[in-house]
């Protein structure tokens, strides 16, 4: 059980932290996008002011180059009439400025924009967007702007550095670096917590079914043994008289190995989900009195009274299977009837929850009951209290079976005291109203 926790807390994790790191790379990968766009949205604009100002012949001051330059990371380059304006340059880009000027101009001249010639259509000539990377992988954007004027010819060159997106990024990587490894950690801390909580109903499954082999299994030794001993003494007896008085006993533990594979196997049906209700609508005053009639004569040879109590008026009927809901009542009248002392009272009472559309079947008896420690468990398959383990006629199947016949039914039954603190089995049933309009 132990590695099965462990594969399906890996497979958990491993499954929500794929969708996690799948989740944190759209992200990313939109926020490379967004970084991009941003980048070249800014260029644009840093273009538009620059080449503004250059159209309407304002002078370019030092200052100016220096703090834009500065601010943007732009390399200006200004010339007129074949003469670069004097200006050093207020930052040192990853390249030479002598070699992106160069590499700028040239994309420019390919395109037939010419910063020492007049533009030939008009008096303007533009570049398109140039991009570029310099000779250490460094990505640039660039832009060329000629103009022809009355003094001759001037043309302005913008080229900006534009970060990796990676250095942009650089925060945003490590903290969804760090948001991945905490969610990737909660997961398996969750996950870890979700497999123990999921096996729970597995491990009770498993240790019932451990439990309920174990039970079988000392169940069916003992009449084996029996059938077994028996056997060896017949065949190893002379005497006929012998034989006639072992076949007998032998017939009845084949009688009782017999009952309890069958209870064994309604169980598994059960289990299973095979169990087939022919449903019908059933008269519950005529099975109740049925069952009266049937189990008389077992209680007046034990000096037991058994007592049916019924309602004023006729009980409504019950959509079942009658022969199901007559094995259900007839284990709990057989329970009752073992162990209730002669002189002592069974009640098989019914009542009716009008508000509800319900029916409480009841068996009462006035036997030693059933201690509040051992009611938890009454069901389980197998179980005993301590006052009836010595009964071998009985494997503690019954009630179990009980149960599952009544789970089918959508019913319910429970095992507590009445008013008087007698050992009360109650079990309830939904019924339909048919003649309602």
């Amino acid at each position: 059980m132990n590695g099965l926790k462990q594969r399906l807390t890996v497979l958990y994790t491993a499954t929500t932290g794929g969708i996690l790191l799948i989740v944190i790379l759209l992200f990313f990968l939109s926020s490379i996008h967004k970084t991009q766009n941003a980048q070249l949205e800014q260029f644009h604009l840093i273009w538009n002011s620059l080449s503004s100002r250059f159209l309407s012949a304002n002078a370019f001051s030092h200052g100016f180059l220096a703090q834009t330059e500065a601010d943007y990371h732009l390399v200006i380059h200004i010339r007129e009439n074949g003469h670069a304006f004097l200006y050093p340059g207020a930052w040192t880009p990853p390249d030479s400025r002598e070699w992106l000027i160069a590499q700028a101009r040239e994309l420019a001249e390919n395109e037939g924009v010419f910063m020492d010639r007049s533009p030939v259509s008009s008096t303007v000539g533009t570049s398109s967007l140039l991009a570029f990377s310099g000779a250490h992988g460094e990505n640039y954007y660039a832009m060329v702007l000629s103009v022809s004027t009355k003094h001759g010819i001037k043309s302005l060159c913008a080229i900006a550095w534009i970060p990796s997106v990676s250095r942009s990024l650089r925060g945003t990587m490590l903290y969804l670096g760090l948001l991945f490894f905490l969610g990737l950690t909660g997961l398996w801390l969750v996950s870890r917590k979700f497999v123990g909580w999921s096996l729970i109903p597995v491990e009770e499954s498993q240790k019932k079914q451990a439990q309920f082999i174990a039970a079988a299994s000392h169940e069916l030794r003992s009449p084996l043994a029996v059938l077994r001993s028996g056997l060896a003494a017949a065949l190893t007896s002379p005497s006929d008289e012998k034989k006639d008085t072992l076949l007998p006993l032998l017939d009845r533990e084949c009688v009782r190995m017999s009952r309890l594979i069958d209870d064994m196997l309604l169980l598994a049906s059960a289990d299973a989900k095979n169990w087939k209700l022919q449903l019908e609508l059933v008269d519950m005053d005529t099975l109740l009195i049925d069952l009266l009639e049937t189990f008389q004569p077992v209680c007046r040879e034990k000096g037991i009274f058994l007592k049916l109590e019924l309602p004023d008026t006729s009980l409504p009927p019950i959509e079942g299977d009658a022969q199901r809901i007559r094995q259900i009542l007839q284990i709990l009248l057989d329970n009752a009837c073992q162990f209730t002392p002669a002189g002592k009272s069974i009640i098989l009472r019914a009542e009716t929850d009008d508000k509800r559309h319900r029916i409480k079947l009841k068996v009462i008896d006035e036997g030693c009951g059933i201690a509040p420690k051992d009611r938890p468990y009454i069901f389980d398959r197998f179980y005993q209290a301590d006052s009836a383990r010595s009964d071998k006629q009985h494997f503690g199947l019954g009630l179990s079976i009980a149960r599952e016949l009544t789970k089918l039914h959508g019913g319910r039954i429970d095992v507590g005291e009445d008013e008087k603190g007698r050992c009360c089995f109650t079990v309830i049933f939904s019924y339909h109203t048919y003649n309602e309009k």
